[in-house]
């Protein structure tokens, strides 16, 4: 492969790359490069200053792709790294390592940073960035041309080496790749708003994080510290679980949603069910399968998959159809590639409701398709108004073709004991067994202990006590009433400890950057109340954002007071 730079001849191929890459991801509009006058001469733009350079990557005669370096607002100490594009079969080769560290070679001899603007739908392109030693920033810097980006990176061009005197060798970075698909930055993102809020006096009420603010019962801590105090309970618990935990697991299933399950080869204890999603994919996919997933989803969802470089194929839930997926909508060819669908109701961040009917004709599709559904119902102790979540192992013959995941966090306020099961189908619950073989020695024993009292003292239980959903409903209807006396009417969820809102209008329709990211900057910044952007959870979560009811009534009042007086700034 061939590095050189830009000649005349080549502006028309670098033109038609840089047109069809913007096309490609959404790029065509007002704002962007694509209305930039020089793009049909990109040569002579180029060639008009010594501290402007266009490079191209050539193989066998065919033009791949290039990218540029121009002072940025005709800054003598930024640079921008621009009009990075290369064609398809080009992504992957390293052309744009290549290209990248010939133009950070040329930077770094006159310039101290150099900055670039993107777009959040070219995802491969940010891990590439992050990859390379690019910070990702909140904002763009003053003077931007090109205001639809909507996302900005820059790097402190003094870590940039060139020992070899051409080409610049980055220091090897020790920090996987995939890394970088685990998760959206938003979170670290959220932390960092908050540090800043309390630095500057705010006093938070943080309603971002999705955790339990209450202990567990008392008598639930006290069966722990006995069973704690055990000398013989110090070796290794194996990965299997006691027989007692996996019986126990059963009992409650059928007693909850009615379904038999044989607990030597259907039930799993995990480390909270996050270890089955984060593991799953590894034990029942290969590399290059592909699963179904919910968008917007938890984002261990996604992330698990890239572990395991399994392809996902985003399901949308939207608000029209009460956030359920509309299963007719989903390609036939994508059913016959999927090896499992993934899905959560009612679930994180959107609290849908999905009924018995819908379980049903899941379950006949996968059973048609032979697709594996897993059902992560870490929520089905948080239904309200009299409803209780369904499991998709109510439906007959469901574990034929389904798993599903439970977790003791939520439901009996365990996070931190970090005990979960997974049940259902044997095949799928033997290969995740397998899988945890080599990575864990599975759950403490006392906190299995722990977890069974807990599901024998729920199962004994009057009717009448309704465990931990009684307390979101109370803390619901206590913030979604006091968001309402502030002008701001959200959507009621029926279950689960989030409250997923769409923005209000006078946000949506104040500036160009009124996205849900900056909405949740925001408001922590001039409000001390936290939150999470919807597009934390993905594409579909754009225009929404997520509150978790995990603190005392008064503070959620206050959270809503906060928020109103947000809003009504807004509209200023």
């Amino acid at each position: 492969m061939e590095i050189r730079t830009l000649r005349a001849e080549d502006n028309a191929a670098i033109e038609t790359i840089i047109r069809d890459c913007l096309i490609e991801y959404g790029g065509n509009r007002e704002g962007l490069a694509w209305q930039d006058a020089s793009l049909s001469a990109l040569s002579v733009f180029y060639d008009e200053a010594p501290e402007r350079e266009y490079w191209v990557a050539i193989e066998n005669g065919k033009l791949l792709g290039g990218c540029g370096i121009a002072p940025f607002a005709e800054s003598r100490e930024v640079c921008e790294l621009q009009k990075m594009y290369l064609i398809a079969e080009a992504r992957g080769t390293g052309a744009a390592g290549q290209l990248l560290r010939i133009a950070l070679d040329f930077a770094s001899r006159h310039y101290r940073q150099c900055y670039l603007e993107t777009l959040s739908t070219m995802k491969a392109a940010h891990r590439f960035y992050r990859k390379h030693g690019f910070r990702e920033l909140d904002g763009p810097l003053e003077g931007t041309e090109h205001y639809a980006c909507d996302a900005w990176y820059i790097m402190d061009l003094d870590k940039v080496s060139n020992p070899s005197g051409g080409v610049p060798s980055k220091k090897r970075s020790w920090k996987a790749d995939k890394l970088g698909s685990m998760g959206s930055p938003i979170f670290s993102e959220a932390a960092e708003w908050r540090a800043e809020a309390q630095r500057a006096g705010k006093i938070v009420i943080n309603l971002g994080i999705g955790a339990p603010d209450e202990a567990p019962a008392e008598d639930i801590r006290r069966k722990l510290s006995e069973a704690v105090l055990r000398a013989d309970a110090y070796k290794y618990p194996g990965t299997e679980g006691t027989a007692d935990f996996r019986e126990r697991c059963a009992e409650w299933v059928k007693y909850r949603f009615g379904a038999e399950l044989d607990p030597a080869a259907e039930i799993l204890p995990l480390l909270g069910s996050q270890d089955g999603l984060a593991h799953l994919a590894q034990a029942v996919c290969n590399p290059g399968d592909l699963a179904i997933l919910p968008d917007p989803g938890y984002p261990i969802y996604a992330g698990s998959l890239a572990i395991a470089g399994v392809t996902p194929w985003l399901l949308p839930l939207r608000e029209e159809h009460d956030f359920l997926p509309d299963l007719a909508a989903i390609p036939d060819e994508v059913w016959e590639q999927a090896v499992f669908m993934l899905l959560n109701f009612p679930g994180n961040p959107v609290a849908a409701l999905a009924d018995y009917e819908f379980f049903e004709k899941l379950v006949a599709l996968a059973k048609k398709w032979n697709v594996l559904i897993v059902h992560d119902l870490a929520y089905s102790e948080m239904g309200f108004d009299g409803h209780r979540p369904h499991s998709v192992l109510e439906v007959p013959g469901a574990k034929e073709t389904a798993v599903e995941l439970h977790s003791f966090s939520k439901s009996f306020n365990m996070a931190g004991c970090r005990i979960g099961f997974l049940a259902g189908n044997a095949e799928a619950v033997g290969a995740l067994r397998e899988l945890k073989g080599h990575i864990d020695f599975g759950a403490f024993e006392p906190i299995q202990e722990t977890a069974v009292y807990a599901l024998e003292r729920a199962m004994s239980a009057p009717e009448s006590d309704r465990g931990v959903a009684a307390l979101y409903e109370r803390r619901r209807d206590v913030f979604v009433s006091a968001l309402a006396a502030e002008g701001w009417h959200v959507r009621k969820p029926g279950a689960t400890m989030f409250v997923w809102a769409r923005l209000p209008e006078s946000w949506t329709n104040g500036e160009s950057d009124r996205s849900s990211k900056s909405f949740s900057r925001e408001l922590m910044r001039q409000e001390g109340v936290g939150s999470i952007p919807g597009s934390a959870f993905g594409a579909q979560g754009e225009g929404y954002v997520r509150f978790s009811l995990v603190r005392e009534e008064e503070a959620l009042r206050e959270a809503a007071r906060r928020i109103g007086r947000f809003v009504r700034s807004a509209e200023r």
